[in-house]
């Protein structure tokens, strides 16, 4: 009996195409898992000191369509990381600041949904209060505001930048959860200071860009009312 070249003996020798591309796709989905665990690993726990910083929670009243607020501070960094340091201008595209960078890809930053990041002063102040050295763009965020109240604000409000005519307008997506690199902002390390979690009223929000357009300091915000956040879509 003749036995065939590439015999079921010889064959762990040889790497097959089908092979080549499983291994590829099990290396894919590895790196994958690895990046959501890394996430996961980021989110805050509520534990019983974290409930203390929760304690301390500020109600902030809900904004009305109409609020305004300015810029306080345009913030970018490339490629990437904190704090991000303030700029005088630049332009707010569908995919963020142009200038600025993120060194984790989506989902973790970046992405349509997380194009801008925005904190504000008053939050600022607030966190400060306890004893932290925040600053425009420590946290690194894109945008800081000042005049209008974050902790006033919920996901699918829409804002508004600039000009009337022309100016940026974004929808706020979700608050942006605190990770380690953020931590020598805080006294005592303790990032849950500005968990959503925690004190909701201090966190980070990401938002979407509905209409882009340029950005300064300086520049007026408002909160628009649902059926514009419909006209802009």
């Amino acid at each position: 009996m003749i036995t065939p070249p590439f015999s079921i003996w010889a064959r762990p020798f040889f790497v097959t195409q089908v092979d080549f591309f499983a291994v590829l796709f099990f290396a894919a989905m590895a790196r994958f898992s690895h990046t959501i665990r890394a996430t996961m690993a980021d989110e805050i726990r509520l534990n019983d000191e974290e409930r203390g910083f929760a304690a301390g929670r500020v109600l902030i009243p809900r904004a009305r369509p109409g609020a305004r607020g300015q810029i306080a501070s345009v913030n970018v960094s490339f490629p990437g990381g904190v704090p991000k340091r303030p700029i005088a201008r630049t332009t707010i595209g569908t995919l963020g600041l142009a200038g600025d960078g993120q060194r984790s890809k989506p989902p973790v930053h970046g992405g349509p949904s997380k194009a801008v990041c925005l904190y504000g002063v008053e939050q600022i102040g607030r966190v400060n209060a306890d004893g932290h050295d925040l600053y425009p763009g420590a946290l690194g965020e894109n945008l800081t505001l000042s005049g209008l109240d974050l902790g006033g604000l919920a996901a699918g409000d829409t804002l508004r930048i600039g000009d009337a005519a022309g100016g940026p307008i974004i929808e706020l997506t979700e608050p942006a959860a605190p990770c380690k690199n953020i931590a020598t902002c805080f006294s005592d390390w303790r990032i849950a200071r500005v968990s959503a979690k925690v004190r909701p009223e201090d966190t980070r929000w990401y938002a979407r860009v509905l209409r882009e357009g340029p950005v300064q300091s300086g520049d007026p915000v408002e909160l628009l009312d649902p059926a514009a956040t419909i006209a802009a879509r």
